[in-house]
């Protein structure tokens, strides 16, 4: 097993050793060195903070068992003859989503590459080939945009974070040589619980290993298994539950619009627009008199853009387009839509 630095490459004995140069560490590497440390110390518990995209970022404690079966039943699905030798981390090890990429190393011996997560991955990614990534709908779309050639450097990437516009995944399925598939998981559940294959057309998400999943009273979904030490955690994602191991995504309960009694989910309007828009943007909805709640939408542009809601039912469409130059967003990258709603003054 290697660990590659910006500035310097060790094996796990090295490390173990302390070989490691610790004053030519970034601040990101220092912490994950300081992760690895604990971890081969065998530490049991882990603190972990939650992103903030729906509420006031919080902490959590993740023990080292639904940890480490979360590593296993990931590889087991997607590496399940164990070919896979090395992974990318690009995305922050702060989160979860960042941190499974380090542990998956360890639990399987995976060479492991750090670099500044950033969205224009082709700036520090240079010409190494990689099994396994992680990556955030903004980076995958920046490289389909921008580098589509970058991502044949991938056999297998995990999308995560957020949805992934349709136009971005079309795209994808002509990548024949790259598997990409969506996850669907938390901070709580010791990442995705769930992998939603978009090489393949997938429209709805698998459940991996022993998860369970359940359907409460408005339609969400709770989740029970060894990633959650084996207690039903409670979501506000409202899913169409297909069967016991199979789900689709339609939104978050409490994103969920009641205009004039018909209740739209942001998620689904917003997927429907994302071939429209370029630049970050979302759906909300606003106090109304009549109404109770009003469609609106939110652009990050400082000019206004030219949209056509013609294909949306008359009871979904927007009834104002608001812009902002620049959106809030959570330390995890996520755009913050109460924050950036504040920010209006809406």
């Amino acid at each position: 097993m290697l660990f590659k630095f910006e500035r310097q490459k060790l094996t796990i004995g090295e490390l173990k050793s302390g070989k490691i140069n610790q004053n030519i560490l970034s601040d990101l590497e220092s912490r994950v060195v300081k992760f690895i440390f604990l971890w081969l110390s065998g530490q049991k518990q882990f603190a972990m903070r939650t992103s903030g995209s729906t509420g006031a970022p919080k902490e959590t404690h993740l023990s080292r068992e639904s940890l480490q079966y979360s590593a296993r039943q990931s590889m087991e699905y997607i590496d399940s003859t164990g070919k896979y030798k090395t992974t990318l981390l690009c995305i922050n090890p702060d989160y979860i989503g960042g941190l499974m990429v380090v542990i998956r190393s360890l639990v399987y011996d995976l060479d492991i590459s750090m670099v500044t997560p950033t969205a224009r991955l082709a700036d520090v990614v240079g010409d190494e080939y990689y099994d396994l990534v992680s990556m955030v709908p903004m980076q995958v779309q920046h490289l389909l945009d921008h580098h589509p050639e970058t991502l044949s450097q991938f056999k297998t990437i995990l999308i995560g974070g957020a949805p992934l516009p349709p136009e971005y995944i079309l795209k994808l399925r002509s990548l024949k040589a790259v598997r990409c598939f969506q996850t669907y998981g938390m901070t709580e559940t010791a990442s995705h619980i769930a992998l939603k294959n978009l090489t393949n057309g997938d429209d709805c998400f698998e459940v991996l290993g022993d998860a369970e999943v359940q359907l409460d009273h408005r339609g969400c979904l709770r989740v029970m298994g060894s990633v959650t030490d084996h207690q039903w955690i409670q979501t506000n994602d409202v899913v169409e539950l297909i069967d016991p191991r199979h789900f689709r995504w339609l939104g978050r309960a409490d994103f969920v619009i009641n205009s004039g009694g018909v209740k739209v989910h942001p998620e689904i309007l917003e997927a429907s627009l994302s071939s429209q828009l370029k630049m970050p943007f979302f759906v909300a909805g606003l106090p109304d008199a009549s109404l109770g709640q009003r469609v609106v939408m939110v652009v990050e542009s400082p000019v206004p853009v030219a949209l056509d809601f013609s294909h949306i039912s008359k009871y979904n469409q927007p009834r104002e387009v608001y812009y902002s130059p620049v959106f809030s967003y959570t330390p995890s990258g996520k755009v913050n839509r109460t924050e950036t709603l504040k920010k209006l003054n809406l």
